[in-house]
């Protein structure tokens, strides 16, 4: 019966396409969350009438793809798509130790939109700290806990972490999370990270089995820390 459905479904997609009906296009902007332009972000429109279950041979996507200018600007032309209802969405994709990372943006417009249609969909973000649908936002999760034995209320410490490569400079205070408290929402990378308290410089050393027992006034590492691969964790102590 599965097999007849699809069946049914490809013949119907086919119908659609002969039918010659009018093609649109998708076209819009990409900037961070100052409002910065930001190119090399991949763009995709895809297929959302049917689900991929409902598609013959796997249900392989059905999509066009399109990558920002340096003006963070992109068009998408749905000449050779099907008709049919479909959605757009936006990411980067980032190294972050030798890893590929995809950093999403969000649309102004989440709904969807049909093939036929001049539509446009602008997104932003990139890199942000949290959103109603991720407490953790994107990018790197920087997770400060008590060294062993040490109960010092961190709350309202504040990170200075400054890239290795670039030497750019973040300063931001904690947030009590489920995760701890953390600063979320960094460029990944690596970077020489330091912790004060009340304007006071802490002890910190890198959180890790395999890390130094050593306390300094600074530590360097990168975000490949964590289940997911994306935090770097310290301990701190006065």
């Amino acid at each position: 019966m599965k097999f007849l459905k699809s069946l049914a479904v490809g013949a119907a997609m086919l119908c659609l396409i002969a039918t010659g009906a009018k093609a649109g296009t998708v076209s819009g902007r990409v900037t961070d969350q100052s409002g910065a332009p930001v190119a090399g972000v991949n763009i995709e429109v895809v297929y959302q009438t049917y689900n991929s279950d409902d598609l013959p041979y796997g249900g392989a996507s059905i999509k066009e793809s399109a990558v920002t200018d340096r003006d963070g600007r992109y068009s998408i032309s749905t000449d050779n798509l099907p008709p049919g209802e479909y959605s757009a969405n936006a990411f980067q994709t980032i190294t972050n130790g030798g890893r590929e990372i995809n950093i999403d943006f969000q649309p102004e417009d989440k709904s969807t939109f049909a093939s036929n249609a001049d539509t446009v969909r602008n997104f932003t973000g990139g890199y942000y700290e949290s959103s109603d649908d991720n407490a953790y936002g994107n990018g790197g999760i920087f997770v400060v806990n008590n060294a062993i034995g040490d109960f010092t209320d961190l709350t309202g410490a504040e990170v200075t972490l400054v890239n290795a490569e670039t030497s750019q400079s973040y300063t931001k205070t904690v947030r009590s999370t489920g995760e701890g408290l953390v600063v979320t929402g960094l460029p990944f990378g690596t970077y020489h990270a330091s912790v004060t308290l009340n304007g006071q410089p802490l002890q910190i050393k890198v959180w890790a089995p395999d890390a130094p027992d050593e306390f300094s006034s600074s530590v360097t590492h990168d975000f490949t820390m964590g289940y997911m691969g994306n935090q770097f964790q310290v301990a701190v102590k006065p």
